[in-house]
């Protein structure tokens, strides 16, 4: 006699491979959200140079905490360009 073995997935078993794969989509879908995000710089009221990550500008200006009224915001694109963080700025 031949020993033949039960080859079939369980329910069970294609339940946790699904559940795994469905996972992994939604990872894989959610990573380009993340991916276009850039850091800025602001002035805020108090005169110090903060900075806020943000998929763009417009973004930036509309979501920064406590921004001056006259402030803009900066692309902050290098490591130097960091190093103005925490600065103060003089008022008028």
């Amino acid at each position: 006699m031949f020993n033949t073995q039960n080859t079939q997935m369980t329910a069970g078993t294609k339940m946790v491979l699904g559940m795994g794969l469905a996972l992994l989509s939604i990872i894989a879908v959610s990573l380009p959200l993340f991916a276009n995000a850039a850091s800025y710089a602001y002035v805020d009221a108090q005169g110090e140079v903060r900075s806020i990550t943000a998929p763009d500008w417009r973004t930036a200006i509309n979501t920064a905490p406590n921004i001056h009224m006259h402030s803009g915001v900066l692309l902050l694109s290098t490591a130097a360009d960091f190093t103005i963080v925490g600065d103060d700025v003089k008022a008028f």
